[in-house]
């Protein structure tokens, strides 16, 4: 599904959200989807409320005419004010019921009908089409109304009072989905077993599958499989419906088999939090199926690791749609390594009419200070992984987990087993990145020998030879631009502090200089339409010449004075730059807007192919990862 979605909230009081399409009922979403917040800011009877929409409150991929619904609702009175029970009043009101009721059935055919006869009636009575005028029907056309389509099959809500061990020996009793009901749902027709998930029930699930048909033991076989994969190391995984038992039992590859309760409690958390989003992944003639699944804190009971996972879990192996409200940090970074991944934040205010009354404003954001403060993250908050991997900057770690994703598809092809180990590595848990800035890098010791007591401490900063390294992070792996090669002192200091297998010098000038080819060429083709006052210097066409696939791998310069000294015109004598920043070394301009735009062209074009030197880089993280989680 490429074309966005949208929530529109119209069901939904006091809550205003702050978005693109300047519509403060319409919330944009994406695949994996976070609401974050101070607790009590709203997230969760946002969430609630989702799961529970009816239309016309609902996910739609063509906002415009859920606008128009909007204003006819607000409108219909107005209308039968003023002009009572007229034939133009009649023929609006029956279309927009009729409307409602199409798009509840996903009657795409019929809504073009109605819509083209709002407008003819619009047309037709100029009086009632003044009431409308702060939004043109005109503009919307039939093609455009056939993109409505019905977005979810299902929609699944998963409370934060979850469990695998039953709480009552009473029979056909599920004590978890009865207190949601209770508290949330008062239709319990409506909300039940059926679309409440808790793990309450998951011991009788695999009975029925695993005792059911050959095609219902094949997907328990296949989701054990993914479990292996994801969250035990590829450990091989069996889950177990013991007949004298009312839990289910786990065997973990040559381990005993063994009760779930006496095993962690985030990894029940993990197979309430899969099963059924694998379980529901395809219908029974295998064909994909998306649903909506609506979850509370999936982070409850779980390592930083094994949530990233989890996320990774739901964007690989399954298309569907994900909410979460949630309060962990760990997540938020996934919005530069996913154009998939959306995040909301929360916040609660007096309205500015009543400041006696609040609303809840929604804001998308990314990555912000007060994102952070949301969440409750202080400066103090320490690394957790195994083994860290030192890099520049974000350009540089968004490039290299790209080229780590990329280094494994192409593996599995090649060399299964070693895929199979590698794949098992946990971001934010085996390992993770830390950006420390070029220049900063004399600021650091990277010494093992750093002092331990209080004195010998005071007496190595008195000598400035910088902060331990060691002391704020795990086993690293230093990764340097090959610029860094004029500097001969911070080339001998790390040398000296750090050894050969913990530092990786690029020979080439930066991490740019490792891209593909092709992959540059895309986005620098895109981009050059949006350049200002360079274009009669500069002749994009030229670009094409470039044909060596090494090209871009320059141990001088950077890619930008690279691709300008391929474009710039044989007759120009400008020294304005037009994707170099400035006319020196020539290290591209707007370092992480290129990136961003790199990373949707490797999401776009599946096929692009590591270079030598990214392949190489790849191996000796891979190394460095394996050694330390050996």
């Amino acid at each position: 599904m490429t074309e966005k979605l949208y929530y529109w909230a119209e069901s939904l009081e006091n809550y205003i959200s702050d978005n693109e399409v300047q519509n403060d009922q319409l919330l944009e979403i994406k695949r994996l989807n976070f609401f974050i917040g101070k607790n009590n800011a709203g997230k969760s009877r946002f969430l609630r409320t989702l799961f529970m929409s009816n239309y016309p409150s609902g996910f739609y991929n063509f906002p415009e005419l859920v606008k128009n619904l909007n204003i006819l609702k607000i409108r219909l009175p107005e209308l039968e004010a003023e002009f009572g029970y007229t034939s133009s009043f009649s023929n609006i009101k029956n279309n927009y019921q009729d409307l409602i009721k199409d798009l509840e059935q996903s009657k795409t055919s019929q809504l073009i009908f109605l819509n083209s006869s709002i407008k003819s009636t619009l047309e037709r009575d100029s009086k009632i089409a003044n009431l409308f005028m702060d939004y043109n029907f005109f503009e919307i056309t039939d093609e455009q109304v056939s993109k409505i389509s019905e977005v979810f099959l299902n929609q699944f809500y998963i409370p934060i009072l979850r469990g695998m061990r039953p709480v009552t020996d009473l029979q056909n009793k599920q004590p978890y989905i009865d207190r949601a009901q209770k508290d949330y749902f008062i239709d319990t027709n409506k909300f039940n077993a059926k679309n409440i998930i808790t793990g309450e029930c998951l011991y009788h699930e695999l009975k029925i599958h695993l005792l059911g048909e050959p095609e219902q033991r094949e997907i328990i076989k296949s989701y054990e499989e993914k479990l292996s994969q994801y969250f035990f190391d590829n450990e091989p995984v069996s889950l177990i419906p013991k007949h004298d038992q009312d839990v289910v039992n786990i065997k973990i590859g040559n381990d005993a088999q063994r009760p779930i309760f006496e095993l962690g409690d985030g990894l029940q958390q993990a197979i309430i939090l899969t099963y059924e989003a694998y379980i529901k992944s395809k219908d029974k003639e295998g064909n994909l199926e998306t649903h909506a699944f609506f979850i509370e804190e999936p982070e409850l009971h779980m390592h930083a690791g094994m949530v990233r996972q989890l996320m990774n879990f739901y964007l690989n192996e399954t298309k569907h749609y994900y909410f979460f409200t949630t309060h962990s940090n760990h997540l938020l970074d996934m919005a530069d390594e996913s154009d998939q991944v959306m995040i909301q934040k929360f916040v609660k205010q007096p309205k500015e009419d009543n400041p006696n009354e609040f609303e809840f404003k929604i804001y998308r954001c990314d990555r912000d200070r007060d994102l952070l403060a949301s969440l409750g993250v202080r400066p103090s908050s320490v690394y957790l992984a195994n083994c860290t991997i030192w890099v520049e900057g974000i350009t540089d770690r968004l490039y290299i987990i790209k080229y780590m994703e990329k280094y494994l598809a192409e593996l599995e092809k090649i060399d299964e087993e070693l895929y199979k180990n590698y794949r098992r590595f946990m971001p934010n848990y085996h390992y993770t990145f830390v950006e420390y800035a070029g220049s900063n890098l004399t600021h650091w010791s990277f010494d093992d020998d750093y002092p331990k007591t209080r004195e010998e401490r005071i007496s190595f900063l008195q000598q400035d030879r910088g902060q331990s390294a060691t002391a704020v992070a795990s086993d690293m792996l230093l990764i340097a631009d090959g610029d860094i090669q004029k500097n001969s002192e911070k080339i001998k200091f790390l040398r000296k502090e750090l050894n050969k297998d913990n530092l990786i010098i690029l020979d080439c000038k930066e991490t740019e200089n490792t891209l593909p080819k092709d992959s540059i060429i895309r986005v620098v083709k895109a981009k050059f339409p949006r350049l200002k006052q360079v274009k009669p210097s500069y002749d994009i066409s030229l670009i094409d010449h470039i044909t060596q696939d090494d090209y871009f791998d320059n141990a001088q310069y950077g890619i930008g004075r690279l691709i300008d000294e391929k474009i710039k015109k044989p007759t120009s004598t400008t020294t304005k730059t037009a994707f170099a920043d400035g006319t020196g070394v020539g290290t591209i301009k707007d370092k992480l807007k290129f990136c961003r735009e790199i990373i949707k062209d490797f999401d776009e074009y599946s096929d692009w192919k590591l270079t030598p030197k990214a392949k190489q880089l790849c191996e000796r993280i891979f190394n460095h990862i394996e050694k330390c989680n050996s």
